[in-house]
């Protein structure tokens, strides 16, 4: 029976994608200018990345709270950059990012673990190589709580993320998840303070429920144009709805549900990077136009907020000389809307 009821769900699944796409294919979302909250908009913010760009990320974040008006950031705190020696911790840069923030009444997710945004997903010090994987696994629950105790006086910190679509078997250079690690780090956070705890999962390729049943929110991502080797440029089809239908199935109403990393920088074919394609490369998954169909398919979703991801090459381009990524968030982040 199970298995008939498994079989009936993706035939449905199936059936809507096939619906949307032949008839939006190709198309963008008619815009709507749909409202939202002032805070609705937010970026992830990583410091790892920018400096991947070669940017001087203080000049890079200065730039997101001040010049884009930022007023919420999702920040990952990777554990290789803060243990770089064993035992030994250095948060100064991060105490930085929150407290500049502080003084523009800026609020964060405070993201910590050892799966974390950006590739290769999985960040932990060189020093762990050593180690046996039970070994990595405790000194990954000393460092969460280390980071929980030192973070935790930081009233500016709205929400905790433990981890980053931890429950995601299909990307990243991670180890399998393990429930029983990851519900140690949520007893720890718990022990330590009470504010919200976020877990994220894929919004198109996984159900969401672990992440739901664990979380007080849950946090999903959106990308709408991705590549992959087997059909090239691919544009995932699903209406705002789907979005809505999917937490309401996880067990999360919309107000308990965030768009925690929404597509707002290309997805370069064979695994490039951004700065490693032409413009005219990088349009083939994110243009002017796309910035706008993201924008309002999150809108729509009628979630809690939404987070931009690519906020790094949008200063990148931006310091080369092309402003209209930065200028078009800054518009939408600025006046709610894209037009």
């Amino acid at each position: 029976m199970r298995a008939r009821w498994k079989l009936t769900g993706i035939v449905i699944v199936i059936l809507v994608w096939a619906w949307w796409y032949l008839k939006f294919a190709g198309h963008h979302l008619s815009f709507q200018s749909t409202n939202v909250a002032p805070d609705f908009w937010g970026v992830t913010f990583s410091k790892k990345y920018a400096e991947e760009l070669g940017l001087n990320w203080r000049d890079a974040y200065r730039a997101v709270v001040n010049d884009l008006g930022v007023v919420n950031v999702r920040l990952p705190v990777y554990w290789d950059d803060v243990e770089r020696e064993r035992d030994v911790f250095n948060f100064r840069d991060y105490d930085w990012m929150l407290e500049e923030g502080s003084r523009l009444n800026v609020r964060f997710i405070l993201n910590i673990g050892r799966r974390l945004p950006r590739w290769p997903e999985c960040h932990q010090p060189s020093w762990t190589i050593a180690l046996s994987d039970d070994e990595i696994k405790q000194e990954q629950l000393q460092a969460v709580q280390t980071m929980i105790r030192h973070f935790k006086s930081f009233r500016v910190i709205e929400s905790w993320q433990l981890e980053n679509e931890y429950f995601f078997p299909w990307f990243g250079l991670c180890p399998k998840a393990d429930l029983d690690l990851i519900q140690q780090e949520i007893r720890l956070l718990r022990a330590e303070d009470e504010r919200p705890l976020v877990l994220t999962d894929s919004g198109e390729l996984n159900n969401w429920s672990r992440a739901a049943r664990y979380s007080d929110i849950l946090g999903i991502t959106i990308y709408r144009v991705v590549w992959n080797d087997y059909f090239g440029y691919f544009r995932w089809p699903w209406p705002a709805w789907l979005y809505r239908l999917k937490a309401s199935v996880a067990g999360k109403s919309q107000a308990k549900t965030l768009v925690a990393e929404l597509q707002a920088e290309p997805w370069p074919s064979q695994f490039r990077g951004v700065t490693d394609v032409s413009q005219d490369e990088a349009k083939k998954s994110f243009s002017l136009k796309q910035f706008e169909t993201n924008s309002e398919l999150a809108r729509r979703t009628g979630f809690l907020k939404a987070y931009f991801w690519g906020v790094e090459w949008w200063y990148w381009l931006k310091e080369k000389g092309d402003a209209s990524m930065w200028d078009k968030a800054k518009h939408i982040i600025q006046t709610g809307h894209g037009e």
